[in-house]
């Protein structure tokens, strides 16, 4: 697998991708929400966690289907603008600072606290064995792991999101798997991995 430098992934790499005059906000289509309801069967209430949250797109998203959900990225910069560009979300949604690789896990993802846990084409930047090991126990015994990617192959360079080999090996080990392209090439994939103990 094609990665970044670790230097080039770093939060002041991410402060830089995402000063406000350097990124604009782009909404994600509803029908991708659609989708999530559907597919992963998420629903009003639940507790998510949007890791690599960026602007807060998603997140958003995700607290529009009624969700709680929390939205982490190692990028400050990126934090502060989800948090002004979704104000209005108020308690179902909020924003925090955390490096999944560098820092300690954040004390409210307790053994089996989450329902839906959402990888958003931000799999290929994380140490992967040891970031899925702390899924599966954040997850509770019905819950979801929800990552969309690009397939490695199809695209461009062949240098982003993951290989088609290790997006297989993704569905090890769950009681359930899906998995749905987002666009007709197939060159951005979704996989719902439902039941971390099996």
């Amino acid at each position: 697998m094609s990665l970044a430098p670790l230097q080039h992934r770093s939060a002041a790499f991410w402060d830089s991708i995402y000063e406000p005059h350097d990124t604009i906000y782009r909404p994600i289509p509803r029908e991708e929400r659609l989708l999530l309801q559907e597919r992963a069967g998420a629903v009003l209430g639940q507790r998510a966690v949007d890791i690599g949250t960026g602007l807060g797109e998603w997140a958003c998203q995700m607290a529009q289907i009624g969700l709680n959900v929390t939205g982490y990225d190692c990028s400050p910069v990126a934090i502060e603008r989800a948090r002004e560009l979704h104000r209005e979300h108020g308690g179902p949604l909020h924003f925090e600072v955390h490096d999944f690789d560098a820092d300690p896990i954040p004390p409210r993802l307790q053994t089996g606290s989450v329902d839906v846990v959402s990888c958003r084409h931000v799999l290929q930047f994380l140490e992967l064995p040891r970031f899925i090991a702390d899924v599966r126990r954040w997850l509770h015994q019905d819950g979801v792991l929800h990552v969309t990617t690009a397939v490695t192959e199809l695209t461009p360079g062949g240098n982003l999101g993951l290989p088609e080999e290790q997006i297989r090996a993704l569905a090890s080990g769950w009681r359930e798997h899906d998995r749905y392209d987002l666009v007709s090439d197939s060159s951005s994939t979704v996989l719902v991995l439902r039941g971390p103990w099996g």
